[in-house]
């Protein structure tokens, strides 16, 4: 099995982002706001602990929804295609089946590692690693089931988790200067990220037989 060659893959995500970078940090800065304003009523209701407790819920979902949509950004920019914001609000704007979907992926994915974590750490994080492009399988095919698309992640990240795990090593220097600049540099190296990790999910892709 040809190991997917991640110092390439990193190299390739810049490239596909030159000329986007003001654009990805509008992304960013946006994503950043939409964060800021749905967390509003969780601090309007501290009074309220039973109405804070369910918006808690609501605020959980809310940003698991925009956690995607800053997926589909960035996994839009290695297809090709135009950068827009609007991709952000992709699990608000793509229907309801869409977005039950989108939850109940979500949804199993955390339960499953969950799951085997209780057993151990190291098939935790195993697990974790196995259904890391279960989101870009359901982008590709909103036709599949929750399920379906957590299966055909594992299947294709069979013998090439570690390679996951050393492109991520790889942003360690990156993430600590994001630190440095007090949380500035973030708001270009996400997007650096976000492209190498979509770069990532389509070579591992054309691999597939």
């Amino acid at each position: 099995m040809n190991a997917l060659d991640t110092v390439k893959i990193k190299e390739t995500a810049w490239n596909k982002l030159s000329g986007k970078w003001s654009s990805a940090g509008v992304v960013c800065l946006i994503y950043l706001l939409a964060t800021v304003v749905i967390d509003i009523p969780s601090n309007t209701l501290k009074e309220n602990p039973s109405g804070q407790d369910a918006w808690g819920t609501i605020e959980f979902i809310l940003n698991l929804f925009l956690d995607t949509g800053i997926i589909a950004c960035f996994y839009d920019v290695v297809l090709g295609k135009e950068l827009s914001y609007k991709r952000l609000f992709v699990g608000f704007t793509s229907g309801i089946e869409f977005a039950v979907k989108l939850f109940f992926t979500h949804f199993f994915t955390f339960l499953f590692i969950f799951a085997w974590s209780l057993l151990l750490i190291v098939p935790g994080i195993m697990k974790a690693y196995s259904y890391g492009v279960a989101l870009y399988v359901f982008l590709d095919n909103p036709e599949l089931s929750p399920l379906e698309a957590i299966k055909k992640s594992k299947e294709m990240m069979y013998g090439h988790r570690w390679e996951l795990f050393v492109l991520e090593l790889r942003f360690i220097p990156w993430f600590l200067l994001g630190i440095i600049t007090l949380g500035i540099g973030f708001i270009w190296i996400v997007p650096y990220f976000m492209t190498a990790y979509s770069e990532f999910y389509i070579q591992l892709k054309e691999k597939q037989p």
